[in-house]
C-alpha cells in the first residue's frame, strides 16, 4: 500500500457555496487539530471517540499528522482554518482501513464531512485499499447520514448500540 503525495491539493465547493481546499494534514497542523477538537461540545467528543474527551489531545493529534504508509490524514480547510478531519488507517492484509470523520462544532450540516469522506474515499481506493470501516454510536445520527450522503456504497450492521459501518470501494 502506497500514499498519495503530501503536495496533493483539491477543491471542493461546500452547499452554501463556500470553497473549500481539501489536503493531506502533515506535522505543522497538529495545532489546528487541537483547536478544531477544542471547538467540539462534550457530546461530540463522545460521539467521536466514545469517552468525553481524549486523555492526551496534543499527542492525539501528532500522531494523526504523522505520515505513514498505512494511515493518511485529510484535512478541509477554508484559507487557514481547518474545518474537518477523516484519516484512515490501513491494514494490507484484509485491504480494510478503519475510517473516522470530525468536523468542527461550528460547521456542521454545510457538506464538509461528505466532501471529507469522498475524497478519503478515492484516496484509500486509489493506495490500494477495498474497504474502509467505522464503529460509529448508533445515536450519532449526523455521522450516519453524512456516510449515506457521500453517496459511497455502505453497508450497517447493529451491534448493541455501535453500527458497524462498511464502506466498499470496489463500487466506487
Amino acid at each position: 500500500m502506497s500514499c498519495q503525495p503530501v503536495d496533493r491539493r483539491w477543491h471542493s465547493t461546500l452547499s452554501d457555496g463556500t470553497r473549500i481546499v481539501l489536503r493531506r494534514l502533515e506535522s505543522r497542523d497538529a495545532g489546528a487539530v487541537v483547536d478544531l477538537y477544542e471547538t467540539l461540545t462534550d457530546e461530540e467528543c463522545y460521539l467521536r471517540f466514545f469517552t468525553p474527551r481524549p486523555a492526551d489531545l496534543k499527542g492525539w493529534a501528532i500522531s494523526l499528522v504523522r505520515e505513514s504508509s498505512d494511515r493518511y490524514a485529510l484535512g478541509a480547510f477554508d484559507g487557514t482554518v481547518l474545518l474537518g478531519v477523516a484519516n484512515y488507517i490501513g491494514c494490507r492484509k484484509s485491504g480494510d482501513a478503519e475510517t473516522a470523520v470530525v468536523v468542527a462544532h461550528n460547521e456542521h450540516l454545510r457538506g464538509v464531512g461528505t466532501a471529507l469522506l469522498r475524497r478519503l474515499g478515492q484516496i484509500a481506493k486509489d493506495n490500494g485499499l477495498h474497504r474502509l470501516v467505522a464503529d460509529v454510536l448508533a445515536e450519532n445520527h449526523l455521522m450516519l447520514q453524512m456516510m449515506s450522503d457521500s453517496g459511497l456504497s455502505c453497508t450497517r450492521h447493529l451491534d448493541g448500540p455501535i453500527m458497524h459501518v462498511v464502506i466498499d470501494l470496489d463500487t466506487a
